[in-house]
Order: C-alpha cells, then structure tokens, then sequence
C-alpha cells in the first residue's frame, strides 16, 4: 500500500450556514498520494499528464480547476486500502521561459472545502544551467548546453555568427546542442556572437540562450601568489587558441615556459610586514599584439599563521572528494581565513595527483582553486610518498603551525597486509577479504575500499610526518574508524590532536561547508577543535539523510600516561564473568575488530583501583566525544545497518580481538602496555 501525504488543510468553508456540524469532513477524511510537496507538476506540452491517487472517506467532486482538467473529477467514497488514481492533462501549452501555476486543485467532501494544492505547468524547454553558452576565440570553436523538453518537434533558430545542431532526445528527455563560432575573436574582450531560440510544432517560445565568444586570452587566475621565500614558485596558465608571447620587465622573479604552463620564481626574501608586489606579467598574441593582458606577481610575507593540508587519497571516492572541496570554497568564500593557507592534494588517477591552492580572490570576491603543481604518484603507496606530498604543500606554504585532513578509506591501525588468516577467521569460514566485504545493499561510507597499492599504514604516515621535521597542530581522520588508540598512539610525535572516528564516516565525510570556520577563528590565526566535532555530529543530526556520526579528540600529550595505566590494568587481569561480547562494538561485522576501550576496560579489569585510575586517564587523554544515538555500518549480512551505541568513550581498540592478534602485537601500544 502507498503512503499518502496528509492533505494540508489551509481553509474549512462551509457552504451553507444550515449544515449541521455532522455533515463535515476532516482532514483525516481525504488523503493524496503521489504528489512531491503537494505540487502537480505537469510537463509544457498540451496534453501532458500527470496521475496521482486520493483515498477519501466520503464521495468526492474537484471543485475550481482551471489550466488542466481532471479524470474523473468526482467519485464515490473508498474502501479500506482503496485508492482512486487521477489524471490530471494540461489543456494548453506553456511556451514561455518560466514554471507557471495553474489553479489551485480543490475537494469538496461534504460540506467541507480542502485546498493546498497548487498545479504548475513547466515551459516546454528548460534549460538546466542557465541561458548561457560560452566559445573559444577561434573560429570553429564548439561548445554544448543541455536543455529539458518532452517534445519530439523542435527546431532551433539561431542568428549571429554561429551554427547549431541538436542531438537526438535522450530516454531523459534531455537534448544537447553543439554551437559552433564561425568567426575568431582575436581581442582581449568577451562578445555576444549571437543567440539560439527554439520552435515547436511552429510556435517560437520565449527560452532563449546567448552565445558568447570568448577572448582571446584566458588566463586560470587574477594573479600569481609567491611564497615568501628565495626560489618559491607557482604557476599560471594561458588558456589560448592562438600563439602567445609572455613577456616582464621585473628582476623580482624568473619566468619559465612549459607549453602554456608558466612557473613564476622568487628572487629574494620577502622580510616585510606586508604582502608585496613584485611586477607584472604581460601576455599578448603574436599575430596581434594589441590584443593583450596583464597579471600581477606578488610575494606573501614571512610564514602563514596556519597552513591546512587536506589529503584525499585514493580513486574509490573521487566523486565525495570533488564534493568536499566543493565545500571547502564555499566556507571559504566568506573571506575567513586572513593570512592563512590552505592547500589540497586530491588524487586525480592511481599514479597522478595534483596540488591545489584553495584561497580567497578579493579581486573576484570570491574562493577560487588554484593549481600549483602535477604530482607523480608511483605504485605501491609507501612513505617515502606521503613524505614527497607533504613536502611540496609544506614547502608552498610555510607557516607559524601546521594542521592535516586526511580523507580516504580507512581500516584504523589494521595493515594493508595483514598477517596470514587465523584460526579465528578460518573456524567461521572466512577470510580477511570476506570480512571487511561491504554490504551490496549498503549506502557508501569510506570503508576499506582502495585497492592495496593505493592505500597507506598508520605508521608510514607517521614516518612520513616526522621525517619531514613538522609536528601537526592536528590530524583530522575523515575516514572510517581512524579513532582507535592504536593508530593515536602510532602518531603521537607527529601531532598535537588528532580528530578520529571510532565508527564508519558516511561516503560524503565531514560537512566541510559548516566546519571549515572552526578551522580558521581569530581571522584564520586559530582554531576550534570542540567545535568542528560537535558541529559534524550535529550536521549529521538533523541535516544528513543517514544519522551516523561518531568522532572525538585525542591529546597525544597524554597518551604514555594512558598507555602505563593500561599496563596496570593488562596486569590486574580479567574479571572471570567478562564476556567481550557484552563490550560496545563499531562496526556490523560477524566477528568484531573494533571495541570501546573505555567499556573493555570498564567491564574486564579485575582490579578496581586500575579500572579508575584509567578511566581518570581517559577523560584527560579523549574530549570532545560526540555521537548519535546509533552508527551506520556497510559490513554484515541482511539489511541490519544500524547498531545502537549504549557506551562511548571515543575511542576503540582491537585488543583481545582473536584474528588479528599477530599484527596487534607488533603495534607500538601493545609494547607499551604489556
């Protein structure tokens, strides 16, 4: 049975003053289906259709309708799990460039009047990304748009010095037009060449698109930004269909040439309080010097007051990682970050990568992505990789201090080689594989995913970090059960705080549009550790379709203290009643890899005293612990998903996990503990 959407009541009237209170209906008496939003939505066309379905308790007339009609308009009551299905038709066309509203759609029952629903008619052509088209200077030059219609009669009209053609109506109803520039534009200038209107079944609509050709020389940036420091480089990039000449008269900087790629290097030191200008660039055509553009070099002073690196590694969730900088310059384009830099490296195939500049243009008013650099990407992933990719952005953009975000899939502490297969595994029939396989039914989280050669271990990470002489304000884990005291312990000379997730992260990570400004406090000097954690749970909350959110914040600082009170409680030994069944788990697994070490420690250790003095040592070392009331897992069986969370004290262990035993007692934090 369908549900049905509670017909909104915004006015009772009765119809005469003589109808006794028993002769009226309520809301609960009629009931539409099939409907969004209580909206009829019909397509342009005359005779378009729409069906949706009522179920009403007594008989039933649509009263008031204009612009469509309506079959059948009035009926007998219906049954129990009855439904009568509507067809409303369009009586005319909509050949204008905007939605129309109909008339309301009205009932009467009884002596009672329902109405809430409005009837829209579409235009017959919808153009899905605006009225504009852009071309290349040359002449030849193409460029397509899409547009929308469920007409199978349409002709385009162009005038200006253009040609068009039209694709073949996709199973979408969406058609591409190929516009093609039959003149160059050989000026620094952009220029309307002409326009593309549309006729069906001989009658012009209103929709129009403008083609505008653009100039001659486009360039991907407003200006070039050096780092602070002698031999600093970025690059600009002329985007051009004719041959240009580059050309300065400053002694600031060197200007190289790889096909249109241009690297910029400073000359000197800038040691001033200010930001300077080090000359400009000109760039102009070859066959028509007058045609010509400038950009202008500047040099930042000294170090950032913070520089941000977000890592996204891996192809498995390339869609997700283009959303999150999406994201991340839209935060930024409210001006937040003052001084500081931040910098993205996003994996553009298994072997590429490239190095981005995300930064607020006040010439364009707005966050723009700038690249600074291809990146080489050999296969397998090792540290001496990582290494290389934090030293290219670190070097970029120097600054006061440093914080990381790493988005990728992730197994927590557990290596992307594992150990030959325990009995524990084998004695159910599985395999290392077979346990981390995601749920077919399942919705995307950043589980394990990318393949072995392009994945990290906790501790290449960690080298890579400290071989690069930097110690992290923090390390923000956007992947799956990276909050686990192995993987803390394993980074505790790397960083300050790490931000982890003891549960799966959901495919689309953190919600950078709402985070991003507790990244950059005080004018982009600081930062809010609290409130980028409370603000992800509560994103996740009330704004995310699945609401699955765990995360906290881990002081590295305290982590040798936790690890002696763990010693002391690994030598008390274990309560003779403990079950680690009855220890929360995070994940859905047939087999757990991932317990709450605070409730392990809470419900295993034998002596009291130990079990207080680590939880007293537990609160000191994990803050900021959010969550929602369940958490979201893609592994199991069956369409169990969620899981209830009855403890949390954000963070987890494998301890006392049979099939990974082997590789957990290589880990850093079990020498410590035992």
């Amino acid at each position: 049975m369908k549900r049905f959407l509670i017909f909104a009541i915004i006015s009772l009237a009765t119809l005469s003053s003589c109808v006794k209170t028993e002769d009226k209906a309520t809301a609960q008496d009629l009931s539409v289906g099939g409907l969004t939003n209580n909206s009829l939505i019909l397509e342009g066309a005359e005779g378009s259709t729409k069906t949706f379905s009522i179920r009403a308790s007594y008989d039933w007339i649509i009263i008031d309708n204009q612009g469509f009609m309506c079959e059948p308009s009035c009926g007998p009551r219906t049954n129990d799990n009855e439904v009568i299905n509507i067809k409303a038709t369009a009586l005319q066309a909509n050949n204008t460039a905007d939605t129309v509203r109909l008339s309301p759609l009205n009932f009467r029952l009884l002596s009672t009047r329902f109405f809430g629903i409005y009837a829209y008619q579409l235009p017959q052509v919808r153009l899905t990304k605006g009225n504009k088209v852009y071309v290349n200077a040359a002449s030849g030059s193409t460029s397509t748009i899409k547009f929308v219609s469920s007409s199978n009669n349409i002709n385009l009209i162009t005038s200006g010095d253009i040609t068009a053609s039209l694709s073949s109506k996709s199973s979408r109803n969406e058609y591409t037009i190929t516009v093609t520039a039959t003149k160059e534009n050989p000026s620094n200038k952009n220029y309307k060449i002409g326009t593309i209107g549309f006729e069906i079944n001989g009658i012009r609509q209103e929709s129009e698109i403008e083609v505008e050709q653009n100039s001659a020389i486009l360039l991907d940036r407003s200006e070039v930004i050096l780092p602070s420091k002698a031999g600093g480089k970025n690059i600009f990039e002329v985007d051009s269909d004719f041959e240009v000449e580059v050309s300065s008269n400053s002694d600031e900087f060197t200007l190289s040439r790889n096909g249109n790629t241009f690297t910029v290097t400073a000359m000197r030191d800038n040691n001033g309080a200010e930001m300077e200008s080090l000359g400009l660039i000109e760039i102009q055509l070859k066959d028509a010097p007058d045609c010509k553009t400038r950009i202008e070099v500047k040099q930042r002073n000294g170090k950032a007051p913070q520089t941000v690196v977000f890592h996204f590694i891996g192809t498995a969730l390339q869609y997700y990682f283009n959303y999150n900088v999406t994201k991340i310059l839209e935060a930024l384009n409210t001006n937040i970050q003052g001084d500081a830099q931040v910098l993205v490296i996003t994996t553009d195939s298994t072997n590429d990568a490239t190095l981005y500049e995300l930064r607020y243009d006040a010439v364009l008013g707005k966050a723009v992505q700038e690249k600074v650099k291809e990146l080489s990407l050999p296969t397998p992933y090792n540290s001496a990789l990582f290494e290389n990719n934090l030293r290219e952005a670190l070097e970029f953009a120097p600054a006061e201090k440093y914080a990381l975000v790493i988005g990728s899939h992730g197994l927590g502490w557990v290596p992307k080689e594992p150990y030959t297969q325990s009995l524990a595994l084998r004695r159910l029939g599985l395999s290392h594989e077979d346990l981390w396989k995601r749920n077919e039914n399942a919705e995307m989280t950043r589980h394990l995913g990318d393949k072995t050669p392009t994945r990290y271990d906790v501790d290449e990470i960690a080298d890579a970090i400290e071989a690069n002489n930097v110690k992290f304000d923090y390390i923000l884990f956007d992947a799956c059960f990276m909050g686990n005291v192995e993987s803390a312990y394993e980074l505790r000379n790397a960083t300050n705080y790490i931000i982890g997730s003891p549960c799966e992260v959901m495919g689309y990570g953190f919600p950078y549009a709402n985070i991003v400004q507790y990244m950059f406090t005080d004018g982009g000097t600081a930062y809010n550790l609290d409130k980028i954690c409370s603000e992800y749970v509560h994103y996740y909350k009330t704004a995310a379709s699945t609401p699955s959110a765990c995360v906290a914040v881990t002081h590295t600082s305290e982590l040798e203290a936790l690890a002696q009170t763990m010693k002391a409680v690994n030598t008390a030994g274990v309560k003779e009643d403990f079950s680690l069944g009855n220890v929360q788990y995070y994940e859905g697994q047939a087999v757990h890899s991932f317990y709450d070490l605070g409730d392990m420690v809470e419900q295993s250790c034998a002596d009291a005293t130990a079990a207080a003095a680590f939880k007293a040592q537990l609160d000191k070392t994990v803050t900021s612990r959010y969550h929602t009331d369940r958490f979201y897992s893609a592994y199991g069986s069956g369409n169990k998903f969620y899981h209830d969370i009855n403890y949390y004290s954000g963070i987890t262990t494998s301890a006392m996990v049979e099939h990974y035993s082997t590789d957990w007692q290589q880990t850093a934090w079990y020498k410590a503990t035992h």
